[in-house]
Order: C-alpha cells, then structure tokens, then sequence
C-alpha cells in the first residue's frame, strides 16, 4: 500500500486545506503516527529553506531535528507556548497530538514569529523598571513636581508638591489644575511651549523658587512641568554666596541688578516687565530704546539675570564713550604685534570675553558705520576676528544693545546700517519716560531714600506732600537719572527726617509756585469749548515753561507736531 493511501486512512481528507494552510503566515507542520511529515506549508518553506515536495512523506526528526512533534507524538501531552529560535527569529509554538477513535493518528504543530512582540514586552518591562525607579525619585526628593496635560488636567505629581499645596496626591490627579492651585499662582504653569525658570511665587507664608518646562512630543505641546526648586530660599542664598566665595569673579564681568531692581508697578513698567521674562528664555537678539536717564541699563542686565546665560559674563561696552580708533581692538580684541605698543601675547576683546554670556552694547546709535559692519558679520556668523590677525574664531555671544536715538532717523541719514538694525531689533524693548509713569514716583523716591540713608548713615523716613505734588506735575526731561540726582541733593542739604520744597533745585520751587498760583479752573457757567480751550490753554504754558520755551520739545511733550504747536500759540496769544 502506498504512502497516500495510508496517509488517507490514519487522517481524515484534507480537501482544499493544504491551499488554506499556504495562505497562513503562521508555520504549520503536520505529521502522521508514523512521525513522518503530511502538511509543510509555505511558510515552513520559506524559514527552513525546504521544498514541500522534498519534506512530504518523509520522517519529520530527518527534516526538522529538534522539532517536539515526534515526542508529542509519543506522550499524547500538547506542548502550548514553547519558544524557539530559528535564525534571528524568536517563535512561540503550540504543538498537539491529533486524536482519532480514542487513538494517536499524528500530531500538528503551528508557530508564530514573536520577535517583535518579545521586543516591545522586554521595552515594557524596561519601562517599567525606569518608571518604579523614577516614582521612588520623585516621592523621595525634597524638589516639588507637577505635570499637568494640554487641557490643564494633572497627570502627575509627587508628595512633595502635594505637601506644599496641603493637598494628597492621589486627589490631585485628573483634576484640572484651576482647581488645585490658587487662582493667583496657576500662571506659572502657562501651556504655551515656552520654559520659565527661577520664578519667585508665594505660597501661604512660604516663598518657593519655581520653573515650568513644556512637554513636546514631535513639536506639539502636550503639556507641562512644574517644579519647585527650593523650599527654603535662605538655603539657596547661603549656597550662592559659598559658591561666590569659591569662584569669585570679576565684578566688571557680571550683571548687577535683576528685575526686582527695576522700581514701579504702573501698567507701562508692567508690561516691558513682562516682556523681559519672555525674552529672556531665548537666545534673540534685544534692542531696548528709551529716553536718557529712563534706566535702559537696568533692563538689559534683568535679561541677562533670567536668562539661561545668567551664570556667564555680562560685558557692557559704551559705544559712545571709546573712541572711534580704539573702538575695534576692544570689541574684537588685537593679536600680539598687531600695532606699536600692543600687549605681549595680544589680548582678547570684549566679545571674547562675553563668550557663553551676553554682551551690552550701550549707545549702539553712536558707533562707526566701519564697526557696525562687524558688529553685524558677529550676530550673523558667531564668528570674530582679532585685529591683526587673518584667523578667525567661534563666539556664543547674545547681544543686547541699547539707544536713546532713533535709529530709524540715523538710518535716513546714513549714519546706521538698516540690515544692522534688522537683526539687532528682533526684540524691542521700550522703556518710557518717568512723565509716563507718574504713578511710580512714590515708590521711585522710598527706593532712592532707602539707597541714599545707607551712603550718608541718614534716618530719613518721607518727603512732604508738597514734594510730591510738585514731583507729579514735572515733565522730567531727565527722567529717573534726574529724579535721583534730586533726591541725592536734598540729601546734603536735609536737616530733620522730611525733605521738604527748601530742599528742591530753584527751578523745579518756582514751577511749584507757578502752579499753586495758577487758577483752577471752575466749570460753573462755562460752555464745554470754553472749558476745553482753557485746559488746552493751560497745557500749551505748561509744557513751554517745562522746557524752558523749547517748541520742539513742547511738541513732543505734548504729542502734536511743531506746527500745530505755533498755531496754537498764536490763537490763544500765548507770551513767550
């Protein structure tokens, strides 16, 4: 009898299901009670590199040696989820006898490559370590954290955090976080894809230092981190002073004053404020304009401070004050002979030595056309040349540059390069003038009383009334610089602990006894233009007497152009 007709007999026709079985990527072996093999589909060709026709009918432990199947066979006991390996491949395979009138007629095993399964299971498994190992961090740490989803709903948060806002953590997750946080204190976790860092925030009694870090995930922003850095700001004020101690530096080399330095709370100061916490994050180039005197300097070292830079040099260079042939060995620094009288071994320029920091280009207005072009192959190479020397060199510089002139005007005149312009004025940041500001005046004089109490060893505790009346109704052409210089004159010429009108330049007591004297104007049985042309009057006197009779600085005072000014003059026949 042939093999066929056995093959017939032992198990039940298989019809079309060899076809079936070809089409299955799973592997599929099938052997008699004999051991030897009846279905080898596809797939067991293509992994064993074997032709069906060449492994039908013949004993399956010649074809496949380690296969089970033949011990299967014996045992009548399935083998389910046994792995293998064939080549590169990991397969699991489930192997079962096949039964006939209570008889072993042949058994059939299928397998299934598992490879990347095993893969992704051993990457879960890692995963999971790491989160374990990340969970005991996070609760063991004395740092607060807080995630928080796109849609502002707490995914994550640690005991610390929880301890801090006297909350429990598992109450915490899946609320939304207006709901967690004071309304006053969940700006600090903005879902906007920008960091901040090293915020100060008040909780209850206690003052935290917080940043906030964006979630990304291939660009899109899909949350938020916050974390509070130290609990104890003492502790953190304690370790900068070791570490300065340690590392001193040289104070030249370093920003002096931080955004609290800047005084005022007026909406215009609020909002430059606010834009100086954003700037600072980034590495943008910032122009800050602004009349003399309105503290321009004190906002390009703010930048500095918040930034991530803050631990590197921050040079300012005045470029009105070096003059024109000094100008380029000092910002770019000369190589060793590079002219009669240079230093041994050359010496680095201010660019060099903001490298990793930040470098403040005061009176950008006033430096040379021939500078401005270097200035401008720095900000578009981040590269430098020494003087004298044809190398040149990598610099990581962020420029801060500042005027109290229109560049616009300079550029129409020639006098200032517009691609310069450009690339300085990425970021603008306009200070305005204290005549803008009058609000922040009382607390502009405590600040300079305090300042100037601790140089003369004085205990002066106000100003008079009349100071600050007389102090609001000045335009300040000198703005905050002028302000100062005031308080420190009454400073020498105080004799109690009030400063009073005594005290006051003679130009700023006669404006006062200008205005006291002026009339006030009463609306009783006056028609609404008659009234406005006596303000308007009245404004036109005194902004000319402000600046002393200056009509082009009246016009600008006032907001109107030189000619409306003389038309305005001659209708209400104004003495000059």
């Amino acid at each position: 009898m042939s093999l066929k007709s056995n093959l017939v007999k032992e198990i039940p026709p298989m019809g079309d299901q060899n076809s079936i079985f070809d089409c299955i990527a799973n592997l599929v072996i099938a052997i008699d009670h004999h051991g030897c093999i009846t279905i080898f589909n596809h797939t067991c060709e293509r992994l064993f590199g074997i032709a069906a026709e060449q492994a039908l009918g013949k004993p399956v432990s010649k074809v496949i040696p380690y296969t089970g199947l033949v011990k299967v066979l014996k045992t009548g006991k399935s083998h389910i989820g046994r792995k293998f390996v064939l080549g590169n491949s990991l397969f699991i395979v489930n192997r079962t006898p096949i039964i006939k009138d209570k008889r072993i007629v042949g058994a059939i095993g299928v397998a299934q490559e598992i490879t990347e399964l095993h893969q992704l299971a051993s990457e879960l498994d890692k995963v999971k370590k790491e989160k374990n190992i990340l969970e005991a961090i996070f609760d063991n740490t004395q740092e607060g954290y807080i995630s928080i989803s796109s849609d502002g709903y707490v995914n994550f948060t640690n005991r610390a955090m929880a301890d801090l806002l006297k909350k429990n953590p598992a109450e915490m997750i899946n609320r939304h976080i207006t709901e967690i946080l004071p309304e006053t204190k969940v700006h600090f976790l903005q879902i906007d894809g920008q960091s901040q860092h090293n915020e100060i925030i008040k909780f209850d009694h206690n003052n935290v230092l917080v940043s906030c870090y964006p979630v990304l995930n291939n660009g899109k922003i899909e949350g938020t981190v916050g974390r509070v850095i130290y609990h104890d700001l003492q502790s953190l004020a304690s370790i900068a002073i070791k570490d300065k101690q340690a590392k001193p530096v040289k104070h030249d080399e370093q920003a002096r004053y931080s955004l609290d330095d800047i005084i005022g709370a007026s909406q215009v100061i609020n909002k430059q404020k606010e834009i100086v916490r954003k700037v600072a994050r980034g590495p943008s180039t910032v122009l800050i304009t602004g009349e003399s005197g309105t503290g321009k300097e004190l906002f390009a070292h703010a930048v500095h401070t918040l930034s991530p830079r803050a631990g590197g040099p921050f040079i300012k260079v005045n470029c009105a004050a070096i003059p024109e042939n000094l100008l380029e060995s000092e910002l770019f620094g000369y190589r060793e002979g590079a002219f009669t009288g240079s230093r041994k071994g050359g010496q680095a320029g201010k660019f060099e030595l903001a490298h990793r920091g930040t470098i403040f280009l005061d009176e950008i207005g006033d430096m040379p056309l021939s500078m401005q072009a270097k200035v401008l192959r720095v900000l578009q190479d981040k590269e430098i040349e020494r003087l004298g020397d044809a190398k040149t060199q990598k610099v990581d510089v962020r420029i801060i540059a500042a005027t109290n002139r229109k560049l616009e005007d300079l550029i129409a005149e020639g006098k200032f390069r517009r691609d310069l312009y450009y690339r300085l004025n990425v970021v603008n940041i306009q200070i305005p003038p204290l005549r803008e500001r009058l609000e922040d005046i009382p607390g502009l004089v405590n600040h300079f009383i305090n300042k100037f109490n601790r140089d003369f060893s004085l205990k002066i505790n106000r100003v008079s009334q009349k100071v600050l009346d007389l102090f609001e109704r000045y335009s300040w052409p000198g703005n905050v610089r002028e302000l100062e210089n005031i308080i420190e004159r009454a400073f020498n010429l105080v004799e109690n602990d009030e400063i009073e009108l005594s005290h006051m330049p003679s130009y700023l007591v006669d404006q006062a006894d200008h205005t006291v004297k002026k009339p006030k104007v009463s609306s009783a049985n006056k028609t609404l233009p008659t009234l406005l042309e006596t303000v308007e009057r009245d404004a036109l006197i005194e902004a000319l007497e402000s600046t002393g009779g200056n009509k082009l600085q009246s016009a600008k005072l006032l907001g109107i152009s030189r000619a409306w000014l003389y038309k305005k003059i001659k209708q209400y026949q104004i003495e000059m």
